[in-house]
């Protein structure tokens, strides 16, 4: 199970342990009372999370669908071709709105 799928499995067995205490009259009161701290003692140490968390990593990347090699190419070639043409449409675009405000201003200040 995944980090995400244990969050969520978490999360929800204290939803339903909340609803469970809030059928007593007194359990709002005692959660009102006593913060929730989660005892260090209980927390696996720093090197033990972080090895978790790297096969955990590794384990999601293997189930990863790579593109192959022909792939890569194309969605580059389109991804490059594609940003070399917006960029030509923005200087035209640039350049055409200049020469229209620049002659504007200049017909305003010649008259």
């Amino acid at each position: 199970m995944n980090r995400q799928m244990r969050r969520l499995v978490e999360r929800e067995e204290r939803r339903q342990k909340r609803q469970s205490q809030d059928k007593r009259p007194s359990a709002r009161a005692e959660r009102a009372v006593t913060p929730r701290k989660r005892p260090m003692a209980q927390r696996p140490p720093l090197h033990t999370r972080l090895m978790i968390f790297l096969r955990e990593v590794r384990t999601e990347l293997s189930r990863v669908s790579w593109p192959t090699r022909r792939q890569l190419l194309n969605f580059s070639v389109v991804t490059i071709t594609t940003s070399v043409i917006l960029a030509l449409v923005i200087f035209g675009l640039d350049v055409s709105l200049k020469q229209i405000v620049l002659t504007l201003l200049g017909g305003i200040g010649s008259g």
